[in-house]
Formats: structure tokens, C-alpha cells, sequence
């Protein structure tokens, strides 16, 4: 098998994941196969019920199709460690030579698969080492492109830089936040998603520690994914539109600062990074939340006593 396509799903959407299906049957490329790892527990009649659903629809693709999950796999559907451990049972389990990672809510172009592959190969041949190849995301039937794209991490602000949209057809980043990427199998595996690390950050520290090891990222503007993305408030896409969302917000981001600091990036994390982000989020809580704004802003501050025993924990 050339490409093995794998996707994380809630598999509770049945009419979605039809669509995907649909999506991956009318790719020019053909050599590939689907790998839907059902992220929670199913009871056996019901994931029974689940797959006879697609295999009444008679699509062709579904006879290229696994579905994962704790009745048929060792996936634990109970592993609490977000979309990391998900990913990682995709990425360990398939056959492929190349892995496609997807969302159950993307949809691409026909020739989105042949254009990867070919994509890849230029590339690794172009600059003689080992390339990740990434889309450009677009927001559901729009022109709006979802941001994406970053230079570095920016130990003062605590925040990931966005890489400026200055080219004609691609662009060599550091990091990349979403998990539609396209690689050699081998490449993707010699890097792990860390399952402590969840809410966005882990796909920034996913894609850093590829190039960390020299693995070249490059996102292009012909590669589109169109993401079926539900409507948002502010504080949704701020990861703080909760009590317990605030919480894990600043523990993922200590966690990811403190796996890629040297000395003088703590420096500027701890004096700098950390009061901006208690004071930036803070002023989205005010803005746009509630009568939770005060809880939310309460919480904040009262983490810094856990970052105290994160930073000294090995």
C-alpha cells in the first residue's frame, strides 16, 4: 500500500464521515487505504450497527477501509490523553509507505492525494533531506484561511509567531498547528505526539520536534484543505471558554515552553512570557465571557503555583 490515509474520529456522526468517505472515493490517486480510529468506547452491537451504515452505501472505498477501535484493536478507549494518543495509534498501526493525516470534517480536491505525493518527492529531491508536506486550511466554503502557519515560539509573549504570508507558491515553516500533514511513514514515527501536551500545543510541539530533527516543514497554497469547522466564540478559540479550558490552557502551554527552552529562554518565559499571557488572557476573559469571567481570571493567577512544581518536576 502507497498511502495510508488516517483519520481520528468520534465515529458518533455518521453522515460526516460518510461524506469524507465520499471525499477520499473520487481521489485520482487510488493506491491508498483508510484508517478511521474511533476515538471512544463502542459496545460491539453498536459498532456493528456503526460500520453496516457505510457498507449499505456500497461505496468501493469502504472494502479500503479499517476501522480501529477497542472492540477489534488494543486502543484504549479510555486513554484521557486527548488527540495525541489517537494519532499515535493511527500513525504506529497502518501499512502504508506514506501516512495522510486527517480530520473527519476536512474535504479536499480530487487530486489532493496525487499532488502530495508528487509534492514530496520534488522536495526531498530539491533539498536532499526528508519533507513534510503541509496545506493551506481554509475556513468551510470561504477565502479565509485559519491561521496556521508559524516562524518560531516567542519565549517573551509565550506565544507561537505566525509566519507571514509572503509567498507565491510555498514556504519553509517551524511549526505548523493542525494534523493534515503528509509524510514518509518512517519520518512521522521518529517523532511522537507527546500525550501530556493537549489544546493546540501539541501539534506545535509535534511539528517543532520533526524539525528539531532536521525534518523539513513546507506548507504550500495550491494543497487546500476545506475545514467544516463548527462556529466559534472568541474564548472557544482562546481555549479559555471554561473553568477547566483556562486550566488546561496554561498547563499545556508551561508544558510545551518547558520541553524546548535553553537557559535563556526560561528567562524570558518566566520574567516576561508568563505575565503576558496571565494579562492577555485575562483581558479576553473580561471581554468576551461572562459571569465565569472572574472564576476563569481567578484560576489563572492561582496556576502560577503549578507552574512552581511543573518547572521543578522531572
Amino acid at each position: 500500500m502507497k498511502i495510508s490515509v488516517v483519520c481520528g474520529s468520534r465515529a458518533n456522526n455518521q453522515q460526516l464521515l460518510l461524506q469524507f468517505f465520499q471525499m477520499l472515493q473520487n481521489q485520482t490517486f487510488t493506491d491508498f487505504d483508510v484508517n478511521i480510529v474511533c476515538d471512544r468506547k463502542f459496545l460491539e452491537s453498536e459498532e456493528s450497527d456503526f460500520i453496516s451504515f457505510f457498507e449499505k452505501k456500497k461505496l468501493e472505498i469502504i472494502n479500503r477501509t479499517n476501522f480501529f477501535s477497542n472492540n477489534n484493536s488494543d486502543f484504549n478507549p479510555n486513554h484521557g490523553w486527548w488527540a495525541s494518543y489517537v494519532r499515535n495509534f493511527g500513525i504506529q498501526n497502518v501499512k502504508g509507505e506514506f501516512i495522510q493525516l486527517f480530520d473527519d470534517d476536512n474535504e479536499v480536491a480530487p487530486d489532493f492525494l496525487e499532488k502530495c505525493l508528487k509534492k514530496r518527492e520534488e522536495k526531498t529531491m530539491e533539498t536532499k533531506t526528508e519533507c513534510v508536506i503541509l496545506p493551506s486550511l481554509y475556513y468551510r466554503n470561504t477565502n479565509q484561511i485559519q491561521n496556521q502557519w508559524f516562524s518560531c515560539f516567542d519565549y517573551w509573549q509565550s506565544r507561537p509567531v505566525l509566519h507571514l504570508l509572503n509567498w507565491k507558491n510555498e514556504a519553509k515553516i517551524q511549526m505548523f498547528s493542525g494534523n493534515w500533514i503528509f509524510s514518509k511513514a518512517s519520518t512521522l514515527r521518529k517523532a511522537k505526539y507527546d500525550e501530556q501536551i493537549a489544546r493546540i500545543s501539541e501539534d506545535l510541539d509535534y511539528t517543532l520536534s520533526l524539525h528539531e530533527q532536521w525534518i523539513q516543514l513546507w506548507v504550500f497554497d495550491d494543497l487546500k484543505v476545506i475545514h467544516h469547522e463548527r462556529d466559534k466564540t472568541r474564548l472557544e478559540q482562546a481555549r479559555i471558554w471554561s473553568y477547566s479550558q483556562a486550566k488546561q490552557k496554561a498547563r499545556n502551554w508551561f508544558l510545551f515552553t518547558k520541553k524546548h527552552w535553553n537557559k535563556k529562554q526560561l528567562y524570558q518565559f518566566y520574567f516576561c512570557g508568563l505575565p503576558w499571557c496571565l494579562l492577555r488572557l485575562s483581558i479576553k476573559a473580561i471581554l468576551f465571557w461572562g459571569k465565569n469571567r472572574f472564576k476563569i481570571i481567578k484560576w489563572l493567577f492561582s496556576w502560577v503555583k503549578e507552574w512552581y512544581k511543573l518547572a521543578h518536576k522531572k
